[in-house]
């Protein structure tokens, strides 16, 4: 992994108020291009060691993956806010950057349970209020799409492009109303009121390309075997609109997908082929839930048959498919575009703590990227395009094998019951084999996740750093420096001259 050393004094503050305003004309020699472009990949619950495990099995490798060596590499802090029982939030880290009262690096490695440690006024994240954070660069609570804590409505980059007359794409292998990607197209005060999000992705927001699951006639691309009544249409904004969508008449101008053959062919329809592409696409992928990982194999597809049948491998896109596809689509626009792209389900395998499963969905999301790096090469530059591959927060607390003695043998971690040794690195494994590892969660916690960009405006991350992790550092080969989740958004801002 590239390393970064900052010798200058950061002023988080001048710096945080500077980036809520334009940047003047009469540009420096030295200031850097705008970013026409700035492609956003989500690897959700992917904390860093859970990086080093997916790219052990995929490359052999600590840190294999073409993104981990980007030119800028950072840790995020992803907590959110707490709002106290008197309806007060004390700390806003927009309105007072200098206070600093997120992520505290002593008390995170003072033992596993400090991974949930959280100071005063935060909270551990969940996917909405990170992905509100990095889509608005506000921190907010729980729950929440593109609120405040006070519950008023934030505008998200998604709107800033769109007002800015460039096009937005939203990409998902989760349902695609389902949290982050909610977060970077819609606004709701719950995030579980699927039908409603989805009504707004789909008929209210000016998108230009969103995919991802929530069919309600197919499971892992095989037919449901119910009455159309007895279908759950929820993630699609309820059946009425499910009926519109599907005719694929133009419904609010969509062309509307749902066969893996229409993703692939749209994937290849690359700038200059003459292949026609649509203004708008809506690709609903065959399956109610989570994509299934089918290029997630190392060397051996068959494996990929073998475990979930080749009628699913032939009905699912892969993230790939859907990266290149929205890509094609999104890069009509010579105004230039914004996309999200979520890998959601290493998040739900390393919930499970099924780091098998978890490494197979971190190849589907090392794939996309590498995919997407390529089409930039070709059909665009790194001078106009901003790449960022993050995290919205870390799931499953993951360490290498050795951190604790497992005392009553149930493969879970008590703080009461098992001994805690010291935090291990995760182990060095050959390519195509799961490294030994030990989840101490269930659920989310407060470690930093890495943040690696390049591209147009990339450097401009190192301007919002809030403070360092000197052992985070050392135990993942980087700076040790960390921005907030939050500041995502302040870099793509700040890069492409959004505001």
């Amino acid at each position: 992994m590239t390393m970064f050393k900052s010798t200058r004094t950061l002023l988080i503050a001048t710096l945080a108020v500077a980036a809520c305003f334009p940047i003047v004309a009469g540009a420096r020699a030295d200031e850097p291009k705008k970013a026409k472009n700035v492609i956003l990949f989500i690897g959700d619950g992917d904390g860093f060691n859970s990086e080093i495990m997916g790219s052990y099995y995929h490359t052999g490798k600590p840190w294999g993956e073409s993104y981990q060596n980007f030119p800028i590499v950072l840790g995020s802090a992803t907590f959110s806010l707490h709002k106290h029982s008197n309806g007060v939030t004390e700390w806003d880290p927009v309105k007072e950057p200098e206070k600093n009262m997120g992520y505290n690096p002593e008390e995170f490695w003072k033992n596993p349970g400090n991974a949930n440690w959280r100071p005063t006024n935060t909270e551990l994240t969940d996917s909405s209020a990170s992905a509100t954070a990095i889509n608005t660069g506000h921190k907010t609570l729980n729950g929440r799409l593109n609120f405040d804590p006070d519950g008023n409505p934030l505008e998200n980059f998604a709107q800033k492009n769109i007002k800015a007359g460039r096009s937005v794409g939203v990409i998902t292998d989760n349902q695609i109303s389902h949290a982050t990607p909610a977060g970077a197209s819609a606004h709701n005060m719950a995030r579980g009121n699927y039908e409603e999000i989805a009504k707004e992705q789909i008929n209210e927001v000016p998108l230009t390309v969103l995919m991802g699951g929530g069919h309600p006639e197919y499971s892992n691309g095989v037919k449901r075997d119910k009455n159309p009544d007895e279908l759950n249409y929820q993630y699609v904004g309820g059946r009425e609109l499910w009926e519109k969508i599907k005719a694929d008449d133009g419904y609010k101008g969509w062309k509307f997908i749902d066969q893996r053959s229409q993703f692939a062919e749209y994937a290849a329809a690359t700038p200059g082929s003459g292949k026609e592409l649509p203004k708008k696409l809506l690709g609903v992928a065959r399956t109610t839930g989570d994509l299934p990982p089918i290029d997630g194999d190392v060397d051996n597809p068959q494996m990929i048959v073998e475990k979930y049948s080749q009628e699913t491998v032939d009905a699912i896109p892969t993230l790939t498919e859907m990266t290149l596809a929205s890509l094609n689509v999104l890069s009509q626009n010579e105004n230039g575009f914004y996309l999200m792209v979520e890998e959601g389900n290493i998040d739900h395998q390393n919930h499970s703590n099924n780091a098998a499963n978890s490494v197979m969905e971190h190849v589907c999301l090392a794939k996309a990227v590498d995919a997407a790096i390529a089409w930039v090469e070709k059909y665009s530059s790194w001078d106009e395009t901003l790449m960022i591959v993050t995290a919205d927060h870390e799931t499953g607390q993951i360490w290498g094998d050795g951190t604790y003695v497992d005392e009553d043998n149930n493969g879970k971690y008590s703080s009461k019951k098992d001994t805690f040794e010291s935090f291990q690195k995760v182990p060095a494994t050959p390519k195509g084999e799961v490294p030994a590892v030990q989840y101490l969660s269930g659920g989310h916690t407060n470690a930093l996740v890495p943040f690696c960009a390049k591209g147009a405006g990339s450097e401009l991350a190192k301007e919002f750093i809030r403070g360092k992790d000197e052992k985070a550092g050392k135990f993942w080969n980087f700076s040790g420096e960390f921005i907030y989740n939050s500041d995502v958004f302040n870099v793509m801002s700040a890069a492409s001259g959004v505001k």
